[in-house]
């Protein structure tokens, strides 16, 4: 491996042993550095394997050329061509060989910086999803364990939702046993959800509107059903309420 690989990967894993020490504070900027050198990788993992093929091909005209070689002067030892041109032809299988071996060895570092920047780049990845759902449950009025009441029925539970841009997703659970995930948007102060249960499937949407007093966040909404063959009720109301964050 060169020495400016060796430099970028060492740098690229200094960035990744690096968070540990942000964990309770996620900042967007290093959210942001942490993006850009994932970005960086991916680019240079492109052009390393864009160069492995070229050495692949390479490495099979050398082949070839050092076995038409290697041939040759078997065929011309057994022939009793003289000693000179063999001489000459030995020296040029020679350097075919030299040839075929610096490629194997160049292919073999080349393979071993591919493995190891994979690495790099699995690790940013992680990073950057962990900083992201953690700027995301920080900094939003959406994001977090709500404790829910829905009507009719007197059904109560919990929503656990997470925000990316505009869209939700999350999971739940309700009394009775019923659970599943939640996927929707939340659009100005609207939230819309879909509910998808792990028995019954897609069975109900809730529209609520986002109220934020102080500290307290707070859902207030209607909800319809779609599965009106699972004999539950159609519609109704739900509120929900935020916990505070730990």
């Amino acid at each position: 491996m060169t020495g400016g690989r060796m430099k970028a990967l060492a740098l690229a894993a200094t960035l990744v042993l690096a968070p540990p020490l942000f964990a309770q504070t996620p900042d967007p900027v290093l959210l942001d550095v942490f993006r850009t050198q994932l970005e960086l990788e991916k680019r240079l993992i492109g052009a390393e394997l864009a160069q492995l093929e070229r050495g692949q091909e390479d490495l099979r005209q050398a082949c070839d050329r050092m076995l038409r070689l290697a041939d040759d002067l078997l065929r011309a030892q057994r022939d009793g061509e003289d000693s000179a041109t063999l001489s000459s032809r030995s020296a040029d299988l020679r350097q075919a060989e030299a040839e075929v071996a610096a490629l194997i060895a160049g292919a073999q570092q080349l393979r071993a910086t591919v493995v190891a920047r994979r690495s790099v780049i699995e690790q940013l990845a992680a990073e950057v999803k962990r900083l992201e759902e953690a700027l995301a449950a920080t900094s939003d009025d959406l994001s977090g364990r709500w404790n829910v009441a829905i009507e009719p029925g007197g059904l109560k539970g919990t929503f656990d939702l997470r925000l990316f841009g505009t869209l939700v997703s999350g999971v739940y659970e309700l009394s009775g046993g019923w659970r599943g995930s939640l996927r929707g948007t939340l659009v100005g102060n609207v939230v819309r959800l879909e509910r998808i249960d792990s028995q019954l499937g897609f069975v109900a949407v809730y529209t609520g509107r986002l109220e934020a007093r102080g500290g307290e966040r707070r859902i207030e909404g209607t909800w319809q059903g779609t599965n009106l063959a699972a004999g539950l009720p159609s519609a109704g109301t739900w509120v929900a309420q935020r916990e505070p964050r730990k």
